[in-house]
């Protein structure tokens, strides 16, 4: 089933707010994931043994910029 034409248009139109700040929103969105399963930072090599969430970790930062400008539609 696939989506509707509203809801494609509701997804585009989230999206127009997300790209406004896509340098804080991605960081937002993958510190969130590690709050809700801290145990997802074994995902990534450049946070394991790390025991806090990285709100700063650059490398944190470029993951996270890079895979919300991966998925923009445009």
């Amino acid at each position: 089933m696939g989506i509707t034409d509203k809801q494609e248009a509701m997804v585009k139109d989230s999206w127009e707010v997300v790209k406004q700040n896509i340098p804080e929103l991605s960081l937002r969105f993958f510190t969130l994931i590690l709050e809700i399963a801290p145990t997802a930072k074994n995902m990534f090599s450049f946070l394991e043994g790390t025991d806090e969430i990285p709100h700063n970790n650059p490398m944190l930062k470029a993951h996270a910029l890079k895979v919300f400008k991966m998925v923009s539609p445009y």
